[in-house]
């Protein structure tokens, strides 16, 4: 079996499908960014059937030769992905399939409602994926866009990830929204969707509301399979 992974980072979730499909399989993992591709080949250099190469999802040639190509949570990063899951579609063989994970941003739950500066970040996050042409709503339109670009047999997979308080993993995943906030904040903020101060605010508020008030984060995801016609 030949595996293509869009979208691979850093690599780990590639490199754990290489070992699901065993040394009589081969996969590819790839992704635009060179920094992303070099982190990748380091830590996986071991897994003997797993290659990455510096390629954007965007210019797939039309080989045909993988049997399941795979994107988990980098279409969103696209401004078109209608033309990346043609490309997808362009790379796999007849009969083979894709699969594709996706975020709705724009459906996010947190219980209770977060602070007010919270609020503001989340909105200039939404503001500025949408101001670059990335969809906020994929994991909705995923579906109709599986259609369009010619797959069959396609599915849909409920897949949102919630995080309650008192439940293993809570802490971790609120801790996401942190991250986002640091390695994507100043740039949101250099964007003129946030000023810096606001920024700062939404950090601190988002601690101390994670740490005692929060109950609940839920975020909406889906999972949609579809074959190439054979």
């Amino acid at each position: 079996m030949a595996v293509l992974d869009v979208g691979a980072g850093t690599g780990a979730i590639t490199a754990g499908i290489a070992r699901a499909v065993g040394p009589s399989g081969t996969v590819l993992g790839i992704d635009r960014d060179e920094t992303m591709i070099r982190l990748a080949r380091e830590h996986h250099a071991s897994v003997a059937n797993l290659a990455f190469e510096l390629l954007d999802v965007l210019e797939l040639r039309d080989d045909a030769r993988f049997d399941v190509v795979t994107a988990a949570r980098a279409l969103q990063w696209i401004a078109d992905p209608a033309r990346a899951l043609r490309r997808m579609h362009a790379a796999t063989r007849p009969g083979g399939m894709v699969v594709v994970l996706e975020y709705t941003h724009a459906d996010l739950i947190w219980e209770p409602a977060p602070p007010e500066p919270v609020r503001r970040f989340y909105d200039a996050f939404l503001e500025w994926r949408d101001a670059n042409g990335w969809d906020n709503r994929l994991g909705d339109h995923l579906p109709g866009l599986f259609a369009d670009a010619g797959f069959r047999d396609v599915v849909v997979t409920v897949e949102d990830e919630v995080a309650r308080r008192g439940e293993a993993g809570f802490a971790d995943a609120l801790e996401l929204w942190q991250q986002v906030m640091e390695t994507m904040g100043t740039t949101i903020a250099d964007a003129g969707f946030l000023a810096q101060t606001d920024l700062d605010a939404a950090r601190a508020a988002h601690r101390s509301w994670a740490a005692h008030d929060a109950r609940l984060q839920r975020m909406v995801l889906r999972a949609v399979d579809g074959r190439r016609a054979g």
